[in-house]
């Protein structure tokens, strides 16, 4: 479906269902270059499953228009706002609100439960860590849109067997897939999101506010180079956040394509 908002038009996947009164909403984020389109399976399976699935395409990705934000907390600010607009116009309830992102989406779901910690009941968090720093060389590669920022997002982000075509589903390259998502992302796109990753600074704010407030997830790939679970235990997200970890094995950033059904098992353990 279509919304505008700020004047621009802005896509919103539901996982093909209509949404119905009475259910909670489950808006899932997508991460740096990319848009809706990663959440297909988890999106349709919740669709099915008691919720009301929000998939939008953040400003300049994918079918939604504009430019893309420059920071974590103008995506966390616009977020809500498409949220309240969309439940003026349909059945969607935003006091019983669950927020699902993965890498860059999961700091701007962070910032968002923390800026409503009343309407937000439950936070999941894929391929996510605090803070979120990116290589320099990675930035100036995105920032010259040199392919070359694609290929070390797409090498550090998946699991050596990936890399090698190790895919559950018969024919499914998850490293190449990656590389074609991206490759479709506008000019300078990829280079906005990752400095707001990048530049993302009051992420402890948003930790302290969260914490035993709502329940929190935290799902990781067990050989995650991008967001790596930190050596040091205690300055873990999962460990500050008191949230819930699963950790997925043989498994880099791109859980949702690398292993989509641990993955939905994972999220099933506490949506369903």
């Amino acid at each position: 479906m279509n919304t505008e908002l700020d004047g621009h038009n802005i896509y919103v996947g539901r996982g093909g269902v209509d949404w119905k009164a009475g259910l909670p909403t489950l808006m899932m984020l997508h991460g740096a270059g990319m848009n809706r389109t990663v959440w297909v399976l988890l999106g349709r399976y919740f669709a099915r499953h008691g919720y009301n699935v929000v998939l939008a395409d953040l400003p300049g990705h994918g079918n939604s228009q504009g430019a893309p934000l420059p920071s974590i907390e103008a995506n966390a600010l616009w977020l809500w706002r498409l949220l309240e607009q969309l439940a003026e116009e349909s059945e969607l309830d935003l006091q019983n609100v669950n927020l699902c992102g993965h890498s860059m989406g999961s700091l701007i779901a962070m910032h968002t439960a923390a800026e409503h910690v009343d309407q937000v009941k439950r936070l999941l968090l894929l391929g996510s860590g605090y803070p979120m720093p990116v290589g320099q060389s990675l930035l100036d590669a995105a920032e010259a849109d040199d392919h070359l920022a694609i290929d070390m997002v797409c090498y550090f982000s998946h699991a050596y067997g990936s890399m090698l075509g190790n895919n559950p589903v018969a024919g499914i390259s998850a490293y190449n897939a990656a590389e074609i998502l991206l490759e479709q992302a506008n000019p300078g796109v990829l280079f906005a999101d990752l400095s707001a990753c990048n530049n993302y600074k009051v992420g402890e704010q948003a930790i302290d506010a969260i914490k035993d407030q709502m329940e929190v997830v935290v799902i990781a790939g067990g050989e995650d180079r991008m967001t790596p679970l930190p050596r040091e235990p205690s300055s873990a997200l999962h460990i500050r956040l008191n949230a819930h970890l699963e950790l997925i094995p043989d498994c880099g950033h791109m859980m949702i394509s690398e292993r989509p059904e641990a993955t939905l098992q994972a999220l099933r353990r506490y949506l369903c």
